[in-house]
């Protein structure tokens, strides 16, 4: 695989800091077969096979180009945090069960142990998640919800962004400290307040989409500062209003839609995850919550 330059799977290690001394040791999570093989070669321990390209070559008797790139390719190292046995295990179970990738956010979990990282949890925790089922459960085994979460905080620090372009960004930034953390958390958790104010049977279907949620989450986010305040002054107006927008654009039929709602079902039929269409979503929707509030 190295010498004909082709995929290598990540290896992932785990660096554990002894507190007396600061001495570092490295332990491999996953891939101790490929680097124990790797190192053996080297060491001219084992041969490459009589098959293919190859005649049993051990690595002396490589030429120097083949040995020249042989030490240029670059593995991919997933480095882990300290974490205890039992994640490790459990992460290792799921590196080498069903040969199932992990998904971002479970290499973030696995890297981050920070604040921006429990804050995203805490925020994952909301009821109004599993009230109108927003994630199946396999999302929230994957950590699809944690992911979601750590995007609505994005969006309360950062404003609208395109999906998913910040958040290992601020794991990183905000693994140690996390300026204004309490105000940002609190924002998020009443902007969630304001959308469950407004869920009836009529459009809870139509909010729970994820594009939508993200939306409407925003939407509450630009009403809570502007206005200051953490309730809406006519909650069954603004829930009608919303869910009127957000079922006529999933009826999906242009012809019937006024322009804000033509500009709204354009903005997420297509590549919804986008910033612009992000943003143009969150924009009307500000406006049809403004003004079913007055």
């Amino acid at each position: 695989t190295i010498l004909r330059g082709l995929p290598f799977p990540e290896v992932y290690i785990q660096q554990v800091t002894a507190p007396e001394t600061g001495q570092e040791k490295h332990i491999v999570v996953d891939g101790q077969q490929r680097i124990t093989s790797i190192l053996r070669f080297i060491d001219n321990q084992v041969a490459m096979p009589t098959a293919d390209d190859w005649s049993g070559e051990y690595f002396r008797d490589l030429a120097d180009d083949f040995r020249a790139n042989f030490w240029n390719y670059k593995i991919v190292v997933r480095g882990l945090s300290e974490t205890n046995d039992a994640e490790i295990r459990d992460l290792f179970t799921r590196l080498n069960t069903n040969n199932v990738a992990l998904n971002d956010q479970e290499l973030r979990n696995a890297r981050y142990k920070g604040r921006f990282k429990a804050t995203s949890e805490r925020i994952a925790d909301n009821p109004i998640f599993l009230g109108i089922g927003l994630f199946s459960a396999r999302d929230i085994r994957r950590m699809l919800d944690v992911e979601f979460a750590s995007e609505l905080l994005i969006l309360a620090i950062e404003g609208v962004t395109n999906k998913k372009d910040f958040i290992d960004d601020a794991y990183a930034r905000f693994e140690e400290d996390f300026p204004r953390e309490s105000e940002y958390e609190g924002d998020v958790n009443t902007a969630l307040s304001l959308i469950r104010s407004i869920l009836s049977d009529k459009n809870t279907s139509a909010i729970k989409t994820k594009s939508n949620f993200y939306s409407v989450f925003g939407a509450c986010i630009q009403y809570l500062r502007a206005t200051k305040r953490a309730a809406f002054q006519k909650p069954d107006a603004v829930s009608l209003a919303v869910g009127h927008i957000l079922n006529t654009v999933r009826a999906g039929d242009p012809s019937n839609m006024d322009p804000k709602y033509m500009a709204y079902f354009e903005a997420v039929s297509r590549a919804a995850s986008d910033r612009t269409r992000r943003a143009a979503r969150e924009e009307i929707l500000t406006e049809v919550i403004n003004s079913a509030d007055r």
